[in-house]
């Protein structure tokens, strides 16, 4: 007779494509100033990071995507603010990453709300 586990086949993440499509446009974006393409990377990176641990683990993953769109609503702001020039450490105001820096702080805060609102879903 023929085990049922051993005629299923392997299961395969989608998590992994994801997190380098996520990865890798997010990075054109941000390096060639798109904006549009920059926050949908890396929203893209967050929702993909926090499915691949909702898989691995069998607790709640959205306080990893919580955590990740605080880190970028930081890195974000202080990225515009250094640039432009309303945070001055030593150094005059850097041209050209202001938008960057205000992309980075949008998909920060698309983080948060679609980790709110996953978390919510799930209680």
């Amino acid at each position: 007779m023929s085990d049922s586990s051993t005629d299923d086949p392997p299961r395969e993440s989608p998590w992994p494509f994801l997190i380098a499509v996520g990865l890798v446009g997010s990075e054109i974006g941000i390096f060639l100033g798109l904006l549009p393409v920059s926050i949908g990377g890396l929203v893209l990176l967050v929702a993909s990071l926090t499915g691949l641990a909702a898989d691995a683990t069998n607790s709640d993953p959205w306080p990893i995507g919580a955590g990740l769109g605080v880190l970028f609503v930081a890195f974000g702001a202080v990225l515009y603010a250094v640039t432009t020039g309303f945070l001055a450490i030593g150094a005059t105001a850097i041209s050209g990453l202001a938008d960057r820096g205000l992309s980075i702080v949008v998909a920060g805060i698309l983080s948060l709300g679609g980790s709110a609102i996953g978390s919510y879903r799930d209680r």
